[in-house]
């Protein structure tokens, strides 16, 4: 991800966060909080993949792998049980076995139908990375994202709203104060982008838009984490 002079166009990135509503048909939802919006999503209720570009008519997404200047995903990623980036030591996963997806800190199946690694990991088995937040970046605030699960079984989404500029203790402070007990950093910053949609409603964010990245030379994620509702 790329420093962005964020207030600079923080009136113009109001105009692309469309609010949504916890939705009424699916028990996966999505709320709104101070500087959180936290989706929930029932593993049996939608499909999941990994894909390299934004896939714009999921249900869901969110871009997930850290990636180099040269605009290559650090870590693993695997599409269609095919391999297109290696796996780092260390960090956690999302990954996608016999259509049932799971996230974890430090542990990966070799065979995989899709997959997506963070080079950071957060919370495993209830644990906070406590190292984590002693690193260089971590106490400065920025858009930022942790992905989990919880003790309900649940894929939990934390992520940064217009008004979210938190450190990594704050995030992963507030993911395990509303029960996530697996949980992954996924890339934040220019990078935050995410979507959750139902029958009834949407929740858009992207923490710099497309035209500015484009005016500012911003690079886009080179990975995404998206899901599909089954009965659509």
């Amino acid at each position: 991800m790329k420093k962005v002079g964020i207030f600079c166009v923080l009136g113009f990135m109001l105009l692309t966060s469309v609010s949504g509503c916890e939705n009424a048909i699916h028990k996966s939802e999505v709320i709104s909080d101070t500087d959180y919006n936290v989706i929930k999503i029932n593993k049996d209720e939608m499909s999941f993949g990994v894909a390299t570009e934004k896939p714009s008519d999921a249900d869901f997404y969110i871009n997930s792998n850290f990636f180099t200047k040269s605009n290559n995903s650090i870590g693993l990623v695997v599409i269609n049980r095919l391999r297109h980036s290696n796996r780092k030591s260390g960090g956690g996963y999302f990954y996608v076995v016999d259509g049932t997806p799971h996230v974890s800190s430090g542990f990966c199946p070799r065979m995989t139908d899709y997959a997506s690694q963070s080079i950071l990991w957060a919370i495993d088995n209830g644990i906070k990375n406590e190292g984590l937040f002693r690193t260089r970046h971590a106490n400065k605030t920025a858009y930022r994202t942790v992905m989990g699960e919880n003790a309900e079984g649940q894929i939990v989404v934390v992520s940064s709203n217009r008004l979210g500029m938190v450190t990594i203790k704050e995030i992963v402070d507030y993911s395990v104060s509303i029960g996530m007990v697996e949980g992954i950093l996924l890339d934040g910053g220019s990078s935050v982008d995410y979507k959750f949609a139902d029958d009834s409603d949407e929740e858009v964010f992207q923490s710099v838009p497309d035209i500015v990245k484009s005016a500012m030379d911003i690079d886009q994620p080179t990975t995404y984490i998206y899901g599909n509702f089954k009965n659509n």
